[in-house]
């Protein structure tokens, strides 16, 4: 990988077990090659064809920059959700889909080379990394409870229950707190070194998205059985309103300076913009069928989705709010998230077992050569009957 303050250039993985080429080479030799035949008077030979649709290397363009297939991985079974370190270096994939091990991969966050597998007797479904990447948070869902890893020994250090059918997570921006959604309780506020609890509340049916202010203060909590984000003063941990959205909102994100929620609505197929101060939805994007988890580009400049139903990521353009869809050879798009550098998107195939990445390529910027697909994936047919089904068929 090389790298400077405005380019975000990738290494290929090789699969010769020599280095990878770049494109300059070939594009000089068809150059040659279409000289050589005019000059003899045969008809050169037509461009290149574009990659097709779901093919590494397929890409699409909104608001100035290009969006493009750049690799894809193999993962453990059911691939709920995915996060990064902050440090750029591993990307972490909780392989829902494994009671009794192997329950999150361990990833090159820019090679996608898999480097090791977390196992315990368990489940795993959410993961988040502590803001000095020394700490992995995993909650382990049928269980109820939570894991904290460290990323030096690759141990679990402490294990706690947070509440009944922990999920979601976040942490506070200094890092020092870490809020829980339990999908059948209450939101818990956790001490994030000694994981001790420090409050709860109890917000609506079904809590998950979770997003809490710069100034650590406010805490939103989308919950998904019903049809309302609750806010939550984080120094009392009670409930300040509940705002009402469409049925059905399942994951947030919230701008840096508070002022903007973004919500995912799978009723609808839509995200729905609220206006934090007025405590109202003032706008609403269509994304496709069931869009799951989201977030923020570093700079807030698109929005990313990972549409379900759809087997696609949406990108929204926070600033006109078009949408561009980028389908990938996956079935069921679930968790989704974005590198620190801002340069890279990954998203994971619950049916297919996989995670691909997306990489963003501003203008003026040199792309780098592209990286490869697993040689392993399942196969499963994309349909749109039963989309709310857990399993794959």
């Amino acid at each position: 990988m090389s790298s400077s303050a405005d380019t975000f250039t990738l290494s290929p993985v090789s699969t010769s077990g020599g280095p990878a080429q770049g494109l300059a080479a070939p594009q000089l030799v068809v150059a040659a090659l279409a000289v050589g035949v005019l000059a003899v008077g045969v008809r050169a030979p037509a461009a290149l064809a574009r990659p097709a649709r779901r093919h590494i290397g397929y890409s699409v363009k909104l608001g100035g920059d290009t969006f493009r297939i750049w690799g894809s991985a193999s993962t453990g079974i059911m691939p709920k959700g995915c996060s990064v370190s902050p440090d750029g270096k591993h990307l972490f994939v909780t392989n829902f889909g494994r009671r009794r091990g192997k329950n999150v991969d361990v990833l090159d966050a820019v090679t996608l080379k898999h480097l090791r597998t977390l196992s315990w007797r368990g489940n795993a479904i959410e993961s988040v990394s502590s803001r000095d990447s020394k700490t992995l948070y995993v909650s382990d869902f049928y269980r109820s409870k939570l894991h904290k890893i460290s990323t030096t020994t690759w141990r679990v250090e402490k294990t706690v229950r947070p509440g009944r059918l922990p999920k979601q997570m976040t942490l506070s921006a200094d890092g020092k707190i870490l809020y829980v959604a339990n999908w059948l309780g209450k939101v818990a506020k956790l001490d994030a070194r000694t994981l001790r609890p420090l409050g709860s509340v109890k917000t609506g049916r079904y809590p998950r998205g979770l997003s809490v202010t710069a100034d650590g203060k406010t805490l939103y909590v989308a919950n998904t059985g019903g049809r309302t984000v609750t806010v939550v003063s984080t120094a009392t941990m009670k409930v300040l309103r509940q705002i009402p959205t469409s049925r059905y909102p399942r994951h947030t994100a919230l701008t840096k300076d508070g002022k903007l929620l973004y919500v995912s609505v799978l009723r609808k197929g839509r995200i729905e913009i609220i206006d934090t101060a007025a405590g109202k939805v003032v706008g609403k994007v269509y994304v496709g069928s069931m869009p799951r988890t989201i977030a923020l580009s570093k700079d807030e400049r698109f929005l990313y989705v990972a549409v379900y139903a759809r087997h696609l990521v949406a990108i929204v353009d926070t600033r006109t709010r078009k949408v561009a869809t980028l389908d990938l050879d996956i079935v069921k798009a679930s968790g989704l998230a974005v590198h620190p550098r801002d340069r890279l998107i990954y998203v994971t195939g619950w049916c297919t077992g996989d995670v691909w990445v997306i990489q963003r390529i501003r203008p003026g910027e040199r792309p780098g050569p592209l990286g490869s697909s697993h040689g392993h994936r399942s196969h499963y047919r994309r349909s749109k009957v039963n989309p709310y089904s857990l399993g794959c068929r």
